[in-house]
């Protein structure tokens, strides 16, 4: 493999593809979606929460959070709560089938995760995994050193 910028990027972009096509076909039969997945996983993590709080967790408009958690309201993996603080906002919390949910979703992406990152050693795993927090630390301004 050439390790160019441009080809290292497409074979990243065709790993993550292949994590998200696996990961969504593992947690489709719970009736979720991976970004349905990825808010239930920041309400079960961070507890009761506003959904301001939800959308600058996950990095999105609030209206795209609020699409995603009335999925999850209807479905009754997450319960609106009066928030005691301020009678007039909602806090979001995880409903007992939602943190049932919840646990099926991290087993869908352990799995995965497992099947596609075991075939590397534990020596690669590590050094990837640290490449991988460099890059993200770097963050979208800054390249990495």
């Amino acid at each position: 493999m050439e390790v160019f910028p441009e080809a290292l990027a497409e074979a990243f972009l065709r790993v993550s593809r292949r994590l998200r096509r696996e990961t969504q076909r593992r947690i489709a039969p719970l009736g979720l979606n991976l970004h349905q997945s990825r808010a239930l996983r920041v309400i079960g993590d961070a507890g009761p929460l506003r959904p301001s709080d939800l959308a600058g967790r996950l990095g999105i408009v609030a209206r795209s959070a609020t699409d995603s958690v009335s999925g999850l309201v209807a479905a009754g993996l997450v319960v609106r709560e009066t928030d005691p603080a301020d009678g007039r906002a909602w806090l979001l919390a995880l409903s007992p089938a939602g943190r049932d949910a919840l646990a099926a979703v991290h087993r869908a992406r352990t799995e995965v995760g497992a099947e596609l990152f075991g075939r590397l050693s534990l020596t690669e795993r590590t050094a990837l995994a640290g490449l991988l927090d460099r890059l993200e630390a770097a963050g979208p301004e800054e390249p990495a050193p």
